[in-house]
């Protein structure tokens, strides 16, 4: 690989490592005491300013439970551009709550998740408590649905925009009478579909 090439790359790697990691729930301390390296270190590889070796690589994928393998296979994967057909695309369906993968980026700053999120009557997505990074944008195509965001309620109806920052503890709650249908997008993306969706729509009756 090129030097070039392989400055591109750095990011990606850094990216999908702190994705991995955020799912396990783990912190970069968990992971850096586990790969023998400091967090400072760690906090560096995941944001994509420094190049580190195999060795130190190779700790750090143990630690987060991947391999090297399928980390450089993620990272060269991109492409400028991508077509995700009907029929395609990822889903996970959890209860009452559907988030269908529409497009996601891990390149370098520009990284986003796009994603198509349906909730039935009286299902509420997950609570997360202590938020994560980045901010969320999303635009309603249907239904109604109470937006909490740091403990504060706001209505959300068909046709409206929502943008807010996702550090802050948020759920979103259907209590209409029809499916909730809208189009949502994280910056950067905060769960890595490509490895945890399932399509459970068989046993989702």
């Amino acid at each position: 690989m090129d030097t070039v090439a392989l400055k591109q790359i750095i990011p990606r790697i850094g990216r999908i490592l702190k994705v991995f990691r955020e799912k396990t729930g783990q912190n970069q301390g968990d992971i850096a005491s586990k790969a023998g390296i400091s967090v400072s270190m760690l906090s560096q590889i995941e944001r994509g300013l420094v190049s580190p070796s195999i060795d130190t690589l190779v700790a750090v994928c143990s630690a987060v439970g991947m391999e090297v393998s399928e980390l450089f296979k993620r990272a060269s994967s991109e492409k400028p551009v991508r077509i995700h057909h009907p029929g395609e695309r990822l889903r996970n369906v959890l209860g009452g709550v559907c988030y269908e993968q529409l497009m996601t980026s891990l390149q370098g700053a520009y990284q986003v998740e796009m994603f198509l999120l349906e909730v039935k009557p009286g299902f509420t997505t997950a609570l997360s408590t202590e938020g994560h990074e980045g901010v969320e944008i999303g635009f309603a195509l249907q239904g109604d649905a109470v937006l909490t965001v740091d403990y504060v309620d706001y209505v959300i109806t068909e046709g409206d925009s929502i943008y807010f920052n996702s550090n802050l503890p948020h759920q979103l709650k259907n209590q209409g009478d029809k499916v909730f249908r809208a189009i949502w997008s994280i910056s950067p993306p905060h769960v890595d579909y490509l490895s945890s969706a399932i399509d459970s729509d068989a046993s989702d009756s």
